[in-house]
């Protein structure tokens, strides 16, 4: 009896021993996350995604090893709300951080609003600036299942005490309130000292590039967590490749000789800045297989927003969506799909593209899943897992919502919420037709994916299930809602324009803007513009009576600063072009045509573009 019970017990610690040594295995063999968050990289910013001028050889790769989004989408078309949704699973229409503005020291909330600019007919509410703690984040949920937790490079969510250690990070480098690269001279902003990041050292050479900085620390880290024998959930978001547009200058100057002046993407600078990006890229996969890590990394890639066309660098934009429509700010999908990529050892099959459409916003549910975390629906509200379109299997996402509350007068923004289900894209511009009634758009993204054509009428079931379903959503406890604006002028002609007085008469209809009056004076103004270092305007024109256009770009609170008139002498029976370079006003401009003298004249093709003509805003279109 007593050997016996002796033996029982033996086996009883022997069997919990094993269960100890089985638990401790599992501990360690839960996979490493990598997750890889680039600034302001556009679709088509890669040569996977199909850029013919930029060069990147390290992402290429790691989208050949595993799975290749083409309908990848930021959940809005600035970095600030993207972030937030990338950590909470909200949509920023949910969440109230719906502009970039993560670094603004006061500390703002969200509120709606009934009264703005007379431009606009309709206004969505304000903005806030920070992630509060309140929220349970991805980083909080990874760190709670075991995972040591960092983040590397940009944060933009708030000051102190709304930083990343507040969020479940225990390891941070960079990782503070800024909106771009931290650095002290703005000439030099990727390079040390740094201003106020304290975790950043400033004694380094002064030649270290903050991206290549982090990427050493981020190696350093990953490699310590083995020896510790601890999986990590790390962030690696660079500063690369937001503004300013500066980089390496022997990389500036090996990408100007590789230059083609007829290509969409031309800019040297952009050219050295992705380099520069795609490098670190290579670094930090080379160490996972230096270091034996790679079998057991979860590797995403994606970008926090689309490329940037408002700015200009180089003569040229920073780079060019083309097919998409507009860019970084804007609503439309030139702002809103970004490259996206996921390796998952043992899971994604190597070269594989998928057409599922996905989101920064699924990101929380879907690491969750991947790392054998239960859901958390209760936090992350509005993410969808998409486990199974990475593991080949069906998968169709539930309809997506976009909100762009704040009007964007550099991208001709004007408020406005979208729905993406399938291939269609609705988008409601609030309050923004006749009679206080809010205005549609309809995309068919499958035959139209450049957003040119406007199928509402046409599809008008799509049309209602869309609004439905939006106005279903909007009906959630806690968003706030958009109203019609109190002090709106009563003058708007188009999207873009509103009259200077009463004292004639302007329409736009099929593209052509026609302005009628008795005298000379009267016009149209647009305070929506991009930012050209050297703007040019260019337009058709033609005339049935003696007259012509004064095309003045002036600031909102001074005189008229600059007055070039087209050259009009006689009736103009035929269209005829003209290319009239403007002096740079800053970011409180205003653009004015007006008459000449009295008469009537007829413009179409109404376009600002930069000194080699990219093309930066349209102002013909409705």
């Amino acid at each position: 009896m007593m050997k016996l019970s002796f033996m029982a017990v033996a086996l009883h610690v022997f069997v919990g021993l094993s269960a100890m040594l089985t638990a401790s295995a599992a501990e360690t063999t839960k996979p490493n996350v990598l997750l890889i968050m680039a600034d302001d990289l556009g679709w088509r910013d890669t040569s996977c995604y199909g850029s013919t001028f930029y060069e990147t050889p390290h992402i290429d790769r790691l989208a050949e090893s595993g799975m290749r989004f083409v309908n990848g989408f930021s959940s809005h078309q600035s970095c600030s709300p993207t972030r937030c949704s990338v950590l909470t699973g909200q949509y920023p229409i949910r969440t109230g951080f719906t502009s970039a503005a993560g670094h603004l020291k006061e500390k703002r909330e969200q509120l709606e609003r009934t009264s703005g600019p007379g431009f606009y007919r309709g206004l969505g509410p304000s903005t806030t600036s920070y992630l509060d703690t309140s929220y349970y984040t991805l980083g909080e949920a990874m760190k709670d299942a075991g995972y040591a937790t960092s983040l590397f490079g940009k944060w933009h969510l708030g000051h102190k005490p709304y930083i990343p250690e507040a969020h479940g990070f225990d390891y941070v480098r960079g990782g503070r309130h800024h909106p771009g690269p931290p650095g002290k001279d703005p000439n030099r902003q990727f390079y040390p000292p740094w201003k106020d990041c304290e975790t950043l050292d400033s004694n380094l050479p002064a030649n270290t590039h903050v991206d290549d900085y982090i990427t050493d620390l981020a190696i350093e880290h990953m490699r310590d967590m083995k020896k510790q024998d601890k999986p990590f959930f790390m962030c690696y978001w660079p500063y690369s490749v937001h503004a300013p547009f500066q980089s390496k200058p022997e990389l500036i100057e090996k990408w100007k000789k590789r230059v083609d002046p007829n290509a969409p993407q031309r800019s040297p600078t952009m050219a050295a800045m992705i380099e520069v990006l795609d490098q670190n890229v290579g670094r930090l996969m080379k160490a996972l297989d230096k270091d034996k890590l790679a079998d057991n990394t979860i590797v995403l890639f994606l970008s926090d927003n689309g490329g940037n066309m408002y700015n200009a660098v180089d003569g040229t934009t920073p780079t060019n969506n083309y097919p998409l429509r507009n860019g970084k700010s804007s609503c439309y999908d030139g702002g809103l799909r970004i490259p996206f990529m996921v390796r998952w050892s043992g899971v994604t099959k190597a070269k594989t593209v998928s057409d599922a459409i996905v989101s920064t916003t699924d990101l929380y549910a879907t690491l969750l899943e991947m790392t054998g975390q239960p859901l958390r629906p209760q936090d992350h509200k509005d993410s969808v897992s998409f486990v199974d379109a990475l593991k080949g299997k069906p998968f169709r996402r539930p309809p997506m919502i976009s909100d762009a509350p704040a009007a964007s007068s550099h991208v001709g923004n004007i408020p406005n919420t979208s729905v993406r289900h399938g291939k269609w894209k609705l988008y409601r511009y609030w309050f923004d037709a006749s009679g206080k009634k809010h205005r549609y758009e309809l995309y068919d993204l499958d035959a139209d994916i450049g957003e040119t054509k406007d199928v509402a009428a046409a599809n008008p079931q799509i049309l209602s299930q869309l609004i439905a379903f939006l106005d279903d959503y909007l009906e959630t406890p806690g968003i706030k809602q958009y109203h019609p604006n109190a002090n709106y002028a009563g003058r708007r002609v188009g999207t873009k324009w509103e009259t200077l007085s009463d004292q004639g008469e302007a329409t736009l209809r099929d593209g052509v803007l026609t302005l009628t009056a008795s005298k000379a004076g009267f016009g149209v103004r647009s305070s929506l513009l991009p930012r050209p270092e050297e703007p040019h305007l260019c337009f058709e024109m033609r005339s049935a009576t003696e007259t012509g256009i004064k095309v003045q770009l002036t600031k909102k609170t001074t005189k008229t600063v600059s007055d070039a008139k087209s050259k009009t002498a006689s009736p103009i029976a035929k269209w005829q072009s003209f290319y009239i370079p403007l002096k740079p006003q800053g970011n409180q401009a205003v653009l004015q045509l007006s008459l000449a003298s009295g008469g009537t004249v007829e413009l179409r093709n109404i376009q600002m573009t930069t000194r080699d003509g990219t093309v930066m805003m349209r102002y013909s279109g409705q």
